[in-house]
């Protein structure tokens, strides 16, 4: 073997001599249109959780609210001895803010209490009072309760709706 062969490269058969241009932009194309959809659906995912995180918030400050309501005693006939100004009849649940809501309380983003600057949410909420057909007294109350966000569009609106039975005389 002479020295001017064996200091040359082997000949490459036309197919494997790598990668053109042509082929590796396409390559390229290829998983930019695929990174472009996976952002896309990455966003879409961070978006649709965040929406639940405040769908949860709304509930767990509607349903505490709720609660408490439905925990504070009232027997049959307004006024009833001691009875509770939480579930005194009055109040809306309006969200088109027509007209003051009688009772209301605003949260914060940790679902505590908080001034209106500050807040998150407003929770409305509605008593009434259910009589018996052909009855003059209460026999029951109808509690309404809706939470929603201060600002426009910054979270969910929750409605929660039930019945307490008067305590026993």
């Amino acid at each position: 073997m002479d020295q001017g062969t064996a200091n040359r490269p082997a000949a490459h058969p036309r197919g494997e001599r790598g990668f053109s241009l042509v082929e590796t932009l396409f390559a390229v194309l290829v998983l930019v249109v695929a990174g472009g959809g996976l952002v896309r659906t990455l966003a879409q995912a961070s978006r649709a959780r965040q929406a639940a995180a405040d769908t949860d918030l709304a509930t767990r400050i509607a349903e505490a609210r709720m609660e408490e309501l439905l925990a504070a005693p009232f027997w049959r006939g307004w006024p009833w001895p001691g009875h509770h100004a939480a579930v005194a009849p009055g109040g809306t649940v309006e969200i088109d803010g027509a007209g003051a809501p009688g009772y209301f309380a605003y949260f914060a983003d940790d679902g505590e209490p908080a001034d209106r600057r500050s807040a998150r949410y407003e929770v409305r909420w509605r008593i009434r009072e259910l009589a018996p057909r052909g009855g003059d007294r209460l026999a029951a109350l109808r509690v309404e309760v809706v939470a929603m966000p201060v600002a426009a569009g910054r979270g969910s609106v929750v409605r929660l709706d039930s019945v307490r039975v008067a305590n026993r005389e």
